[in-house]
């Protein structure tokens, strides 16, 4: 029977009889993995810390004819912060819960992957907003997954909208020309200009993002509306932020200053 040993992120797991559990593993080289951890639940397995979302590490797979088995795992990381607060808590389940339908069995993302480990790194350890930081994941995401919204030309008729007066936001498209549409929440330079900063990043520098309030709002509300009806799978995995972590929609009449 083959051994895998591979790097990756424990996305969610499901009990499994009474000592078991199925663990989805995000790896680097191999993509999602759905294997079998046997007797994790005891006590005294040395696989009890191992089998918990957000943890990091270095699993030895074996690959059977039915379902793979975690052997063993050498822990690198298990981002603990984030378990300690919980809007934390709620923002890393959801990158999780995202990353985890996104991501194909056998098939390696390692844009993706680069992504959840940066945004779980910052989310523990980083300085950013947990708020922040989700925005910058969501439109990073988005453009990963090969969802990305619209933001610098009309979702419909291709021009610029850049110098535009009045834009407005589809939660299907993105950002469209009041020629297009009249439909759609309006939008604000300042918030489509911090997506624009937040999707030419490099994952190691997100911890820059440092959002106004009533930027991160607006960002958060057209970001969370476009995912949820754009994705079959991103109102059920947004449902975790629950009212007090997406705010309603607000859109400022007034351009501020933002760094993004």
């Amino acid at each position: 029977m083959p051994v895998i040993c591979a790097d990756g992120i424990v996305t969610r797991y499901a009990n499994y009889r009474e000592n078991d559990r199925i663990l989805s593993i995000f790896t680097i080289d191999y993509g999602r993995m759905d294997v079998k951890a046997r007797g994790c639940r005891k006590p005294q397995s040395p696989l009890v810390n191992v089998c918990q979302p957000f943890v990091f590490g270095q699993f030895e797979i074996f690959s059977g004819k039915e379902r793979s088995v975690v052997n063993a795992c050498e822990i690198k990381e298990t981002f603990y912060p984030i378990r300690e607060d919980y809007e934390r808590f709620s923002i890393g389940s959801v990158m999780l819960r995202l990353t985890h339908d996104a991501a194909m069995e056998n098939e390696p993302n390692k844009p993706l992957f680069s992504l959840l480990y940066h945004a779980l790194s910052f989310l523990a350890y980083g300085t950013s907003a947990p708020k922040d930081l989700l925005c910058c994941f969501l439109v990073r995401y988005l453009n990963a997954t090969g969802y990305r919204p619209a933001i610098t030309t009309c979702a419909q008729c291709g021009r610029d909208i850049r110098g535009d007066a009045v834009v407005r936001f589809l939660p299907r498209g993105g950002a469209a020309c009041s020629a297009c549409s009249q439909y759609g929440e309006p939008i604000s330079k300042t918030a489509l200009e911090g997506m624009r900063r937040m999707l030419i990043m490099e994952d190691d520098e997100m911890d820059r993002v440092k959002l106004s309030d009533s930027v991160r709002k607006e960002i958060l509300h057209h970001l969370s509306a476009y995912t949820s009806a754009s994705l079959e799978y991103g109102m059920r995995a947004l449902s975790i932020l629950e009212s007090n972590i997406v705010p309603p929609s607000t859109t400022p009449m007034e351009e501020g200053n933002s760094d993004a």
